[in-house]
């Protein structure tokens, strides 16, 4: 079976965890390295992205967010002055 090697301070933490749930450290962190191998690799893009694609995100991003614009009503404004943003907050 391959090991992993993690810091002592994140296995202890584990293992706390796996005690008060009285399983071992490998059947609490399983699951979640099932979900990790399942996650497409373009889901999680390597860092940095290129210009082309931050820009092609963003745009995908703006698309999503004009389609919202039909559930406001009519005349709707976000008020994000500089004033509303801090209000409250001590001047």
């Amino acid at each position: 079976m391959p090991t992993l090697s993690i810091p002592s301070p994140t296995f202890e933490r584990l293992a706390e965890r796996a005690a008060a749930l009285n399983i071992t450290v490998e059947e609490l962190v399983t699951p979640v390295l099932n979900q990790l191998a399942e996650i497409a690799p373009e889901s999680h893009p390597s860092l940095p992205l290129s210009a082309d694609e931050r820009q092609r995100q963003f745009d995908a991003w703006m698309c999503e967010v004009q389609s919202r614009a039909g559930r406001y009503p009519p005349g709707f404004k976000v008020d994000d002055s500089r004033e509303s943003i801090y209000e409250g907050r001590g001047e």
